[in-house]
């Protein structure tokens, strides 16, 4: 998912927006993944009752193309949990915030992860090693886990 991390940090809000219609996706009957249309997103939003926003298609195209930058806080809030709903198994949630601000998606992830003693330690040694090295302290950690899988209970 970096890719689509990557897509995040555009500078305006029609980037940021259409890095989500690219990075979540969807499943057709012969299981190739296609991306949502903006009729198809803009309709969900419209018939989720967990939220009062409506949304045209054109309104959503306007919002895509950078016509219109300033949307309700609704109209977020739907374009959000649609996104949030469809997203990858395991990817981090999709915020107001990450598309608003920008910010990456997996920084609250990263955060969770970072708060493990051992996390941190292993990331300031790698941080002082080689490029060569980190690659293949990499290779290792790939090792691993084809061998055994983590024991998500381990918490140090």
């Amino acid at each position: 998912m970096s890719a689509g991390r990557d897509q995040c940090r555009g500078q305006s809000l029609a980037e940021r927006l259409n890095a989500l219609f690219a990075m979540v996706r969807w499943r057709d009957a012969h299981g190739r993944q296609r991306e949502y249309s903006t009729a198809e997103v803009a309709k969900a939003v419209t018939a989720d009752p967990s939220h009062p926003a409506t949304l045209s298609r054109s309104y959503l195209a306007m919002l895509r193309n950078g016509s219109h930058t300033n949307p309700t806080l609704g109209v977020l809030d739907g374009l959000v949990k649609f996104f949030d709903d469809h997203r990858e198994p395991g990817a981090a949630p999709i915020t107001i915030q990450s598309l608003v601000a920008g910010r990456d998606p997996e920084d609250d992830l990263l955060r969770e992860q970072l708060a493990s003693r051992q996390v941190r330690m292993i990331a300031m040694r790698a941080g002082a090693m080689t490029p060569t090295m980190r690659e293949q302290l990499l290779k290792m950690i790939e090792t691993f886990d084809q061998d055994a899988p983590a024991d998500p209970g381990a918490q140090h």
